[in-house]
């Protein structure tokens, strides 16, 4: 009963009161103080800007986590097999953007990034550019950003299945006459699958809902799902139209969670089809 009272009051309330927002049909009503109208709705999904934003926030976030995915396989592959003493610092390294924060780590790459920044100073040290090179400001930046605050996330659920996958069942595969290679794409990969599924599914949804990162390292071509709504309801005073493209993203986001779940759902029992 607390954990359903929780998921009431902290998810489905809000939800229900965003939903209320969205379906009114004056700017600031209150949820559900007037006749429901689904104008916002049809208002916002004929505009080609909406379509391009939402477009661009499922590439880019899908983006995301196809490279976090193959960037964190190698290193979860290390830290669940190897015995270096080399371990305990990777470890280190790897939770770093969850000790820093995700404000503190936008605030980071934007010095980083910036004209006057470490990276364009190595550029035009080393002479491979003569000026400044425009780094921030792009999809480029938002793409690094996210990549660095995410990475941890995507690391976690494969390095746990790694783990738990016994070496022998590759050492019994090469006994059989396979090379390593084969061996690891036979027996490991499609073992870990799940682990890299869920780290996917995380990585998704927090790029999805990112809203700092794309704000501060993202220019005007860079907007995504997150920035259009505080644009809709901080900038424009339009609160239906922000909450018609909070409850979109919403959607979106358990549309993702369902197509993941059909196909790689690790409380499936082993029974069931």
């Amino acid at each position: 009963m607390p954990l359903a009272g929780l998921m009431l009051v902290g998810y489905v309330l809000p939800l229900v009161l965003v939903l209320g927002v969205s379906l009114g049909d004056g700017t600031g009503q209150r949820p559900f103080a007037s006749g429901l109208s689904i104008a916002k709705y049809v208002a916002q999904f004929q505009s080609p800007y909406v379509w391009r934003v939402i477009v661009f926030t499922l590439v880019v976030s899908a983006a995301i986590a196809v490279f976090n995915a193959l960037l964190a396989y190698p290193m979860a592959l290390f830290l669940a097999r190897s015995r270096s003493r080399w371990r305990g610092l990777a470890f280190l390294v790897s939770f770093t953007p969850l000790a820093v924060g995700m404000n503190m780590l936008t605030i980071g790459w934007l010095i980083m990034l910036g004209k006057t920044g470490v990276i364009n100073a190595v550029l035009q040290g080393l002479g491979i550019t003569n000026e400044p090179v425009s780094l921030v400001y792009g999809v480029t930046a938002v793409a690094i950003g996210l990549v660095h605050v995410s990475f941890t996330f995507m690391l976690l659920p494969i390095e746990s299945v790694l783990r738990g996958i016994d070496p022998l069942l590759e050492r019994a595969a090469r006994s059989l006459g396979a090379s390593p290679a084969r061996a690891f794409a036979t027996v490991t990969l499609p073992l870990s699958l799940e682990g890299v599924a869920a780290g996917m599914l995380i990585v998704f949804m927090q790029s999805c809902g990112a809203f700092v990162i794309p704000l501060f390292l993202g220019g005007t071509g860079t907007v995504m799902l997150p920035v259009a709504i505080w644009e809709q309801m901080t900038v424009a005073n339009d609160w239906p139209a922000g909450a018609v493209l909070a409850i979109t993203l919403t959607a979106l986001a358990l549309a993702v969670l369902a197509i993941q779940l059909r196909f790689f759902n690790p409380l499936r029992g082993a029974g069931q089809p």
